[in-house]
């Protein structure tokens, strides 16, 4: 072969059976240690997930001098990741992407109903909904009796707090006519790396989205414009019914989300930027 690509850790970890082959490692991402490092509370964690990190760092720093490039998917995990690497390390910014013109459906939305979407074997999406079910949906019912909420994806049999008006789909096959059916979309992350593609497609389908910083964390959207972030359970519900009861807002968010997803984030636009550095690659220009 003339080029391997490593798509993230799990297959840059085979580099030793490269044979010093011209290789990329595809989309690392380290933000995942790292959040569980910052956020631990007790000492005991700290001391933990604060010797993860310091590991997790020095492997990462090892096995990327096998490599000729990497990418990442935001400019902050390039940061990040900028701080572990070696200092000749080429890294490069490719977001996560769709592809814009799978995205066209033609289902009318429906007032009064949210939507978020997500297995719950990550983590990330388990401890989200936890949040929501028990701190920001109960003050959303209480001023809209009314709301309905669906959460699509494998929930694992894992146990949510109790909540009325919600319904579980489990997996389904095509998620899309239930996000462009749906008023909101959700993004109330608090743990996690990487950029949420959920985001992308609500933004392609024409759902606004409400979402935590985290959760919108590593895209180029600003609050207010392409959507509305709040991190406390009060401003994540009054957002949510502020965007039930206008819908001038609404609209003027749908409009400008698609178009920095059209702009930034199709596929159409990203990927011969991906393809000129697997060339750049494989012939050893880069």
């Amino acid at each position: 072969y003339d080029l391997v690509i490593a798509s993230q850790e799990a297959m840059a970890s085979y580099s030793d059976a490269f044979q010093g082959r011209p290789a990329l490692f595809e989309e690392v991402e380290l933000g995942v240690f790292y959040e569980q490092f910052k956020q631990a509370k007790s000492i005991q964690a700290r001391l933990r997930y604060g010797l993860t990190w310091l590991k997790y760092r020095h492997y990462l720093g090892r096995l990327l001098r096998r490599f000729h490039a990497c990418t990442v998917v935001s400019e902050r995990e390039k940061q990040m990741l900028a701080s572990v690497a070696p200092n000749d390390a080429d890294i490069r910014v490719i977001p996560n992407c769709i592809r814009l013109a799978d995205y066209q459906v033609q289902v009318e939305p429906q007032p009064n109903t949210l939507i978020f979407t997500g297995p719950f074997h990550y983590h990330a999406n388990y401890d989200a909904m936890q949040w929501f079910l028990s701190e920001v949906y109960p003050r959303v019912q209480a001023q809209m009796p009314e709301i309905r909420l669906t959460i699509t994806g494998d929930h694992a049999n894992r146990p949510l707090p109790p909540a009325s008006n919600l319904t579980l789909t489990g997996f389904v096959d095509d998620v899309r006519p239930l996000i462009a059916q749906a008023w909101i979309s959700l993004a109330p992350l608090r743990i996690g790396g990487g950029t949420r593609v959920k985001i992308l497609e609500a933004m392609a389908l024409g759902t606004p989205v409400v979402a935590t910083a985290k959760g919108a964390e590593g895209l180029d959207v600003r609050p207010g414009e392409q959507l509305l972030i709040a991190d406390t359970p009060e401003a994540f519900a009054q957002s949510i019914i502020r965007l039930c009861q206008e819908p001038g807002l609404r609209q003027k968010l749908t409009n400008q989300a698609y178009q920095v997803a059209a702009a930034q984030y199709d596929w159409a636009a990203t990927m011969p930027r991906f393809l000129d550095l697997v060339e750049q690659v494989g012939q050893g220009k880069n």
